[in-house]
């Protein structure tokens, strides 16, 4: 021990830049704090300021480097932290393997620079951008039918630039000699952005409002009606994993929680439809054909059908299919008495929940960690009609893709319909963050969204992004409403967003590329040597 803090001691720490280490936490803290489960929204709006600062008076790369390795790192260590939970409590594997985890995740997203760019074209496996924080401002939150989350990611940006400007200008006294500050716009222009930020707000407020009012006169004249009841059973981890490997008390339990539910809501409200969450039947469901099967679970699936042939109610559910070798995360819709009407099967699998995106070394890492299942891909949207309604089915991770939900609604659906289980990640802010980040699918596409979460929060979304019903977190519930959808001759409205995607941030994505050639790649570009190299010094190399 000695020797190891003799060692520690001899590290040149004074030598680091601890002024703009301390800068990137701060900026990571303040945005971490703009999203759940904090949602201390108006903080985006600052969030970047202390690192625009840091870029400005920052004297070389090497400082720049430290503050931008350190805000992104602590950015995930504390706003992704569920990974490392996941990890411990799913993967079965030590707490020191699970934060190294999330230790080697935050230094994977720590590489974007040009942000609205790469912030489109990075690989993430949770795709949140600093718009999301709008929907605590719905009105402004429209805007999202027309740009996508980029679009609304813009007047936070430069609100944040404009007051670091501001403030670079006004408070600090030191001389700006860092090369950020080449070009640097001055006092006037900052307040000429943060007016125009602001007048652009106060527009799209007014009319986010009066588009929220048409949207939803729109809806109550639609003449056709669809009752849905959803159930949260609220199925802890073990009884949940207990089930799917075969234990009796477990399978009644998890059985017996969503029939008892069911039959109340059947009772009380008459549903065209009951919803329960993400593998809530958590066996493989042959539909009593021959897959396989064993004798249990060909009781099972005869317990299924008797269920739906008592209630007379067509059910969707999640289960497990299987095709050859391979497993599927799957959906079903069972119609009365006992109709396989459709099933789905997930596309967009989590990475190393679903499957292990390592090639040759897949096998390894599922030798080492075996509860990391191995997935087949489904071939993408589908529609199910349930009472002439046009569902568009997404299992849980998918609801946060916006191309999957446009995929659906281009096929015509009337509905977006989610099942959903965050049971792994606990008392953790995932569940929020998980439903913030799949709630803008409404907006964009302008369709309801119906999400049954097995332990929480199940909600139903109308059209404009507000949810009308929701559900807590870890208590069992259910949502018995009706919801309206066009009836004939009336027409759901379709976004630019819908037919058109990323066109918002797929131009960021060419300035980017563009601007990156011109910084970094000058030869390419069939530049002289001499302009070259005064680029290179600009940027400190």
């Amino acid at each position: 021990m000695q020797r190891f803090l003799a060692t520690i001691a001899k590290l040149p720490l004074r030598r680091l830049p601890w002024r703009f280490i301390g800068t990137g936490f701060l900026s990571a803290s303040l945005l971490v704090l703009s999203f759940p489960p904090a949602s201390i929204w108006p903080l985006a709006f600052i969030g970047f300021v202390p690192f625009l600062l840091g870029l400005l008076y920052a004297r070389n790369f090497r400082e720049v480097a430290w503050m931008g390795a350190t805000h992104s790192i602590f950015y995930i260590l504390f706003g992704f932290s569920f990974v490392s939970f996941v990890v411990t409590n799913f993967g079965g594997l030590p707490w020191i393997v699970g934060k190294l985890v999330l230790v080697i995740f935050s230094l994977f997203v720590a590489l974007p620079v040009v942000y609205i760019g790469l912030d489109f074209t990075y690989p993430k496996i949770f795709p949140n951008t600093l718009g999301h924080v709008l929907y605590n401002w719905l009105p402004v939150a429209q805007l999202a039918e027309i740009t996508g989350l980029f679009g609304l990611t813009v007047p936070i940006l430069l609100s944040n630039l404009a007051i670091a400007i501001l403030l670079s200008r006004t408070v600090g006294r030191r001389q700006l000699k860092g090369p950020a500050a080449a070009g640097l716009a001055g006092p006037f222009s900052a307040v000429l952005a943060l007016a125009l930020v602001a007048g652009f707000l106060w527009n799209a407020d007014r009319w986010g409002r009066a588009r929220m009012e048409k949207l939803n006169a729109q809806e109550r004249g639609w003449t056709r009606k669809l009752k849905i009841s959803v159930i949260q059973g609220n199925i802890g981890d073990i009884d949940k994993l207990s089930s799917e490997r075969g234990y009796e008390p477990a399978i009644a339990h998890v059985l017996n929680t969503y029939r008892e539910a069911t039959l109340d809501s059947v009772k009380n409200f008459h549903p065209d439809l009951v919803i329960w969450p993400e593998t809530s039947y958590p066996f493989l469901y042959t539909h009593l054909m021959d897959q396989g099967a064993n004798a249990s679970g060909a009781a099972r699936d005869q317990w299924m059908k008797d269920f739906v042939h008592e209630i007379n109610t067509p059910m969707f559910f999640g289960s497990y299919s299987n095709s050859g070798k391979r497993d599927f995360n799957t959906a079903f819709l069972v119609k009365p008495p006992f109709d396989l009407a459709g099933q789905y099967r997930k596309s967009i699998l989590l990475a190393f929940g679903e499957y292990i995106p390592l090639g040759p070394f897949s096998s390894i890492i599922q030798d080492i960690v075996p509860s990391i299942a191995d997935f087949g891909r489904g071939p993408g949207p589908v529609l199910f009609d349930v009472k002439g309604a046009k569902l568009g089915p997404q299992i849980c991770y998918e609801g946060i893709f916006p191309e999957h939900s446009r995929g659906a609604v281009k096929l015509g659906a009337d509905f977006l319909l989610n099942i959903t289980n965050d049971s792994w990640f606990g008392l953790t802010g995932e569940p929020k963050l998980h439903l913030l980040l799949t709630i803008f699918r409404s907006i964009e596409t302008r369709r309801p969204m119906i999400r049954a979460t097995n332990t929480g929060i199940s909600t139903v979304v109308d059209l404009t992004g507000e949810m009308r019903w929701s559900t807590r977190l870890f208590e069992p519930a259910s949502i018995d409403t009706t919801l309206n959808f066009p009836g004939p001759g009336q027409h759901a409205p379709v976004t630019f967003y819908t037919r058109h995607g990323e066109y918002f941030a797929s131009t960021c994505g060419v300035f980017t590329l563009l601007a990156s050639l011109l910084v970094f790649g000058p030869g390419v570009l069939g530049w002289s040597r001499r302009r070259a190299t005064s680029v290179k010094a600009l940027i400190g190399r």
